[in-house]
């Protein structure tokens, strides 16, 4: 894993890189779905602006993460660009919200095996659940901030919610419920599409 929080000229190209974005001491500025929406927007936004292949995603009460293919590793700043500029910019403009900083910190890395892939995808599209902002993977797969039902569709819910426990170390019961006393740790291993 190559942590790329450290300026550097050259972002390898062909490559696919998770970013994380944390709001400022970790302010719940996307406490509701208005204001997550705009996080959304930004996404989109990096998506078709620019015409980057987002795999996966997940906006939090106070982070977001994203996981994209990059072909050219320079475009790395006009989406970090995007997604902090104009998402300050965005929420700023519709909260009125006076000058203040708003992230704390964000982490660019680099995805350099297909296990490391597989798990970066798993922890973002789960990671709704493991800050408890939804209970079940129901509520997840119904849940527009997470990629999670993108993920089901490829690889089935089996896979993708075994996938979740391993990573996120959570586990449900019969009846959904989310159980954080049972901790999973097993390989990981991608299914064959």
């Amino acid at each position: 894993m190559q942590n790329l929080n450290k300026t550097k000229s050259h972002w390898q190209n062909n490559a696919i890189y998770f970013l994380t974005g944390s709001t400022f001491l970790h302010y719940p500025y996307f406490k509701t779905s208005e204001q997550k929406e705009i996080v959304l927007k930004q996404i989109k936004k990096v998506k078709n602006k620019l015409k980057i292949p987002i795999i996966a995603f997940s906006v939090a009460i106070n982070h977001y993460h994203l996981k994209f293919y990059l072909e050219k590793g320079l475009d790395l700043a006009k989406i970090k660009q995007l997604m902090h500029g104009g998402l300050t910019f965005a929420y700023r403009e519709k909260y009125k919200m006076k000058y203040e900083d708003m992230w704390q910190s964000n982490k660019t890395l680099l995805v350099t095996s297909d296990e490391m892939d597989w798990k970066t995808t798993g922890y973002i599209i789960g990671n709704l659940l493991k800050h408890k902002e939804v209970s079940t993977f129901e509520e997840l797969e119904n849940n527009l901030f997470s990629s999670y039902r993108f993920a089901v569709k490829k690889y089935g819910n089996e896979n993708i919610q075994g996938l979740i426990r391993k990573v996120i170390d959570v586990d449900e019961d019969a009846e959904g419920e989310v159980d954080f006393k049972n901790l999973k740790k097993l390989d990981i291993i991608r299914p064959k599409v």
